[in-house]
């Protein structure tokens, strides 16, 4: 995962996708699980996947939606992102997961912001 930017890259480059269509997903160890964060553009955030695709696409200007793998007061290294998720956290996630991609795919990028940031109750 480290080194995605190479098969991103090379999707973009044969699908000759525009990259204001683009959707990179991301796990994210720096937000709480469940929570998931949908940007258009910015840095990496230290994720060395995202590092490896905005290197190799040489830009930071494609959308990305992080999706939160962390626990307050875990251990956050590679023995935790390689770690098992319960059955049941692994069923919520991809849920919600769906759940955001198809809002992205009624509402758009923009106003899919508004609806999948807002802070959960």
């Amino acid at each position: 995962m480290n080194e995605s930017g190479v098969a991103v890259m090379e999707f973009v480059n044969y699908y000759k996708i525009d990259l204001k269509d683009l959707l990179i997903v991301v796990d994210d160890f720096n937000i709480p699980l469940l929570t998931f964060r949908l940007r258009l553009s910015g840095s990496d955030g230290g994720h060395n996947g995202l590092k490896s695709i905005i290197y190799h696409l040489q830009t930071e200007d494609f959308a990305r939606l992080r999706v939160g793998i962390g626990e307050n007061g875990e251990k956050k290294d590679k023995d935790f992102v390689l770690g098992k998720m319960s059955s049941e956290e692994h069923r919520k996630v991809v849920d919600r997961g769906v759940s955001n991609l198809y809002t992205i795919l009624e509402n758009g990028f923009e106003r899919s912001m508004s609806i999948i940031n807002k802070k959960e109750k």
